[in-house]
């Protein structure tokens, strides 16, 4: 007797979804303090919006990440310090805009602290003072057109340091 096409296709879909409803954590964020931050000045705009930028680039990334926790847990991370790629340049360009230069002695650098907590709101892993640096972020692995966001290097530091310290976990 032969199956259905559209009946394998519905198996099929259904085994392939298992596994990922099975990896569904959620990810919160928040800045302890964020006026007392190394380095998160705009280049342009207001403190108050580019801050909003960095709170949902941050977010976005984490949030990505904690799909691979089991299903009912939660990243909580709470950014201590920021220190963003580059500096801005203190000279005003026309219009009132500066710009945020990238040399390799302003290099990238997040402290935090985490906690993963399971569906009862036990703790799994937590750590404090965490400390992420790139102090090689322009010459390692360039950037691409595809490798877009205004905060590239800082999200990428974050699912690096997901993939490696948390991620093996999950598993």
């Amino acid at each position: 007797m032969k199956t259905p096409i559209a009946l394998q296709t519905a198996v099929l879909a259904l085994v392939l979804a298992v596994p990922a409803a099975a990896m569904a954590g959620e990810a919160k964020m928040s800045l302890h303090n964020p006026d007392k931050f190394t380095d998160i000045k705009p280049g342009n705009g207001t403190d108050k919006s580019y801050r909003k930028g960095i709170e949902r680039a941050f977010g976005e990334e984490l949030s990505k990440s904690a799909k691979a926790l089991p299903a009912g847990q939660t990243l909580e991370v709470t950014f201590t310090d920021i220190d963003l790629a580059g500096e801005v340049d203190p000279v005003e360009m026309p219009g009132g805009y500066q710009l945020r230069l990238l040399k390799d002695v302003y290099f990238p650098r997040l402290e935090f602290d985490y906690r993963v907590l399971d569906a009862s709101g036990a703790v799994v892993s937590e750590q404090k003072g965490v400390e992420l640096k790139d102090m090689s972020y322009l010459s390692m692995g360039s950037r691409t057109a595809s490798s877009s966001g205004e905060f590239y290097y800082e999200t990428k530091m974050l699912r690096e340091w997901f993939n490696k310290t948390l991620q093996p976990k999950a598993q």
